[in-house]
């Protein structure tokens, strides 16, 4: 249903203002990002943001545990025979992609705790303990397609069978692209040892060449797993700048995420009074909601940017047309 605009200005007063200043009033910013605004808010009320990001954050809970198996059993495995024990790599991969906090709540040590068992224990994962697992993962590429599918409005979908063959092949394409990216972080950790220790710097400049490295090897792999999500996932491929501004969107809010997450669960909340001994395990709950919640939104914003554009193409082709 198209708006209604009420203008409470005469015609007559509105020319003489737009001759004033040489522009219309809705091409100010501020009217732009307002209207920006109402459709993004309008759009992410009719998609039912909030019911879509709880469904991707329980099928994520059921897959966490398939993923991690397969993720670091696999990963684990072929890196170990090319570049030795990788666990210190696979731990910081990991634990990157959690908010760090201390006290009663320490996520990052229960993640790592958890892989680190894994990794202990990769040998024996069998092939139907492989197969199983990836069929427990597909559930949640099943609701990442169906979420973009809302998201970027695309009218058709896959089938069942083909949806679920769809879907096993992004498991075990995840995997395979989750080794690449470990044996990378790998290599370039070698490197940018061997590195500071040819420049000869000093340890304070050592630590901030090593952190400022880490973060944007991380962000770097968060953004381009964003980008294969939203630009491969959906049935009709997602145009490239709709998949960067989502990708860019979700990756910047991740990091700004995790660190007002780490504080507030630090410094803020007090978990350990209210859930006791579970404060860990109700904070990451908490943790992948509201992660499912950007993600969601993050395709929104992209949706809602690309929309804007193709209606200003539109308008101004109509009006070439027409003169």
């Amino acid at each position: 249903m198209p708006d209604a605009a009420v203008d409470f200005e005469s015609p007559a007063a509105s020319a003489h203002d737009e001759e004033a200043t040489g522009r219309s009033p809705h091409d100010t910013r501020g009217y732009r990002f307002a209207e920006f605004i109402r459709r993004l808010w309008t759009k992410s009320y009719e998609d039912d943001v909030l019911f879509m990001a709880g469904a991707v954050a329980f099928n994520l809970l059921v897959a966490i545990a398939p993923l991690l198996v397969l993720g670091v059993g696999v990963s684990g495995y072929v890196l170990a025979r090319r570049f030795g024990d990788p666990t210190s790599a696979i731990m910081r991969l990991v634990t990157d992609l959690v908010p760090t906090a201390s006290g009663d709540v320490d996520i990052t040590a229960m993640v790592g705790g958890l892989v680190d068992t894994l990794l202990a224990q990769r040998g024996g994962l069998t092939l139907f303990g492989a197969v199983f697992f990836v069929w427990v993962a597909t559930r949640l590429v099943g609701s990442l397609r169906a979420t973009l599918k809302e998201i970027f409005d695309v009218g058709r979908g896959r089938g069942i069978v083909e949806g679920k063959i769809f879907d096993i092949k992004v498991v075990i394409l995840a995997v395979m692209l989750l080794t690449m990216n470990l044996g990378v972080t790998v290599v370039f950790e070698a490197a940018l040892t061997f590195g500071i220790g040819t420049l000869g710097l000093a340890p304070p400049f050592q630590y901030f060449t090593r952190r400022l490295a880490g973060m944007s090897l991380a962000f770097a792999s968060i953004w381009l797993l964003f980008l294969v999500i939203y630009r491969y996932l959906p049935v009709r491929r997602i145009p490239w700048r709709t998949a960067l501004v989502a990708a860019t969107f979700a990756a910047v809010c991740h990091e700004l995420l995790k660190a007002g997450f780490a504080w507030y669960a630090t410094d803020v909340a007090d978990y350990g009074t209210t859930f006791g001994n579970l404060a860990t395990v109700a904070v990451l709950y908490f943790w992948i909601y509201y992660e499912a919640v950007v993600f969601i939104v993050a395709g929104e914003v992209a949706q809602v940017y690309t929309m804007r554009k193709a209606a200003k193409v539109k308008v101004r082709r109509s009006f070439r047309s027409s003169s």
